[in-house]
């Protein structure tokens, strides 16, 4: 019974991505031309919406205001569908070549609403550099980052958010982390400067290391038991932020160097996280600080839930994405093709 218990709780708050890809491969299934013929009424949607708030973050998303040209590398819809096969049959025979599907499933939704001969430079992955031609990416820097225009890629991992049943003072007067911790190195730093330190559950989740700071898988809905949980970046942004922010717990980390379609950049410390030294070192000041002072807690918990609320209207978030490609294909001289 206790087995069965804990089995539900790891599965509790998790996307589960075989639906996610039964409903995307179905939709490949619907002919391209109704997408394209759907797009003028999709835009024209922006009249239901608040125009400023909606433009802001077009222009936050992509912040291309001069014209520029596409690179030689750059694909039509049918070449990105060519491409991903090729990934998909690579794969198989080496396994070696990265297929990022989800990545390609995201994207492809999005251009099948523009014309076949329209012409787009994407790169897909954990994007932590500037590309030299304007492209669609998942992950940009937060600073200098006019090149890199962001699109909710990879969402069924990165976009997740939770509905925490659990108030902030009925749970554990500690912080809790689990990850990878050799995929960056404040996460290494983190785990070997601070796994012993008495108010925090913190270990490696992933690759398995003969190493005291190795503690294994634990599920988010353990992790919500905690008042405070790490967000702590790994090649790109920490995907945890999105779950954490959703939840009752606090968000504590240093301030963030990347950022999606989540607008890390527009968080605001104290506000929506507690933020902390890139080294950590006052992490356990900052947390007892507000073992102290619940009220200020509960005032960041709300903000960060309000934040977060933002990204809920589905439909509204399909038409910004929309019309974030639209600028795209306007400011690269393909908005009469």
């Amino acid at each position: 019974m206790i087995n069965n218990l804990r089995q539900m709780s790891q599965w509790k708050y998790k996307n589960v991505k075989s639906f996610y890809y039964l409903r995307e491969i179905l939709l490949l299934l619907i002919p391209r031309i109704l997408y394209r013929l759907a797009l003028k009424s999709e835009l024209k949607k922006i009249e239901k919406y608040d125009k400023g708030y909606i433009q802001s973050r077009v222009n936050y998303y992509n912040k291309k205001e001069d014209r520029f040209n596409v690179s030689k590398n750059s694909m039509t819809l049918r070449g990105l569908k060519c491409r991903q096969i090729k990934n998909i049959i690579s794969s198989k025979k080496n396994g070696s070549t990265k297929k990022h599907t989800t990545y390609f499933f995201d994207l492809y939704k999005h251009f099948s609403f523009f014309s076949s001969n329209k012409k787009l430079d994407f790169l897909f992955g954990d994007v932590t550099t500037i590309p030299n031609t304007p492209s669609i990416v998942k992950s940009r820097p937060i600073i200098n980052n006019e090149n890199s225009i962001l699109i909710n890629l990879n969402k069924v991992r990165h976009f997740h958010f939770i509905n925490d049943e659990r108030k902030f003072i009925d749970k554990k007067d500690m912080a809790v982390w689990r990850g990878n911790g050799m995929n960056s190195t404040a996460r290494q730093y983190f785990l070997e400067n601070y796994y012993s330190i008495p108010i925090f559950n913190i270990g490696q989740r992933s690759p398995v290391v003969d190493k005291p700071w190795f503690k294994g898988f634990m599920s988010i809905y353990d992790q919500l038991a905690y008042k405070f949980i790490f967000c702590i970046e790994g090649v790109d942004t920490a995907t945890s932020i999105k779950w954490v922010m959703s939840s009752n717990s606090l968000c504590i980390m240093p301030k963030p160097k990347y950022e999606t379609w989540f607008m890390e950049g527009k968080l605001e410390a104290n506000v929506h996280y507690i933020e902390v030294n890139e080294d950590f070192s006052d992490a356990e000041e900052k947390i007892e600080y507000y073992l102290k002072h619940q009220d200020e807690a509960l005032k960041i918990i709300k903000n960060a839930n309000n934040y977060v609320n933002q990204f809920k209207n589905l439909k509204r978030e399909k038409l910004i994405s929309l019309l974030v490609m639209d600028k795209y294909f306007s400011m690269s001289g393909q908005d009469d093709e």
